[in-house]
């Protein structure tokens, strides 16, 4: 435990834990306030609570055997990770944003999408990291962009399962946004797509969401294409496993 706390320690910056606990907190304040709400709706505390646990992804990583490359993450991975959990649970569903500010759901897409191919970037790296061995950088912006839509298209299906689960314990789970009645009269009816029929509101606004996702990989695709950080300059690790190698096969040869 001691050396856990002190990787966790050298890993992060204390501004970084401080900043990750301000959230965490604003998040349990709104779990508490969702088992307290009148009348009761289970999918409130639970989709706060998942999320609020998928703010401490990072120091479970680092609990893990130094082989696995969730190990070699770096902590500002959870800074971003942190502010689209709380955006998208805290504001998005706590605070009714989704309903009450027309772009805000939008926003989130096309953030998520961008972010998927950033995160994706990143695990690549990690493994780099673990094995010490080099990349293309095509190939790692490849796995990074599948990533992003892999991602994405399994919170369209935990969003779909959610719902589905809620429905039959006798709730009505709304995370698909499924419901043109229950948008009806709010921000949330207008649509990225114009659906022409309310009854095809519903698929609308989920291919809204992937068309949002899509134009936001491709974004940071483009970004990463031109400026591949981590794989340029002092701070290639491409070059600096190359040299180890090498040496390491001189090494062998002496």
């Amino acid at each position: 435990m001691k050396n856990y706390i002190t990787r966790l320690r050298t890993n992060s910056r204390p501004w970084q834990i401080c900043f990750w606990w301000v959230f965490r907190l604003l998040m349990v304040y709104a779990l508490v306030k969702g088992f307290l709400k009148v009348p009761f709706d289970i999918t409130d505390p639970l989709q706060v609570g998942a999320n609020l646990a998928g703010m401490f992804a990072w120091e479970i990583f680092q609990a893990m055997p130094e082989k696995s490359f969730f190990r070699h993450i770096p902590s500002y991975v959870q800074v971003a990770s942190v502010v689209g959990l709380f955006l998208a649970s805290f504001g998005g569903k706590f605070m009714n944003f989704y309903y009450d500010i027309a772009w805000w759901d939008s926003a989130l897409h096309l953030i998520g999408g961008a972010s998927g191919v950033f995160i994706g970037y990143e695990l690549v790296c990690a493994m780099q990291k673990r094995d010490k061995k080099p990349s293309t950088v095509p190939l790692i912006l490849l796995a990074s962009i599948g990533f992003s839509f892999l991602v994405s298209t399994a919170w369209e299906l935990f969003e779909f399962t959610f719902d589905q689960i809620a429905c039959m314990g006798g709730g009505m789970g709304d995370a698909q946004h499924w419901s043109f009645e229950l948008a009806k009269g709010t921000a949330k009816e207008a649509t990225l797509i114009n659906p022409i029929y309310p009854d095809r509101w519903a698929i609308m606004d989920t291919m809204g969401d992937i068309v949002l996702n899509t134009i936001g990989a491709t974004l940071a695709y483009v970004a990463l294409k031109i400026f591949p950080y981590k794989h340029k300059g002092k701070c290639d690790l491409n070059k600096l496993y190359s040299q180890q190698s090498a040496q390491e096969k001189e090494t062998v040869k002496k």
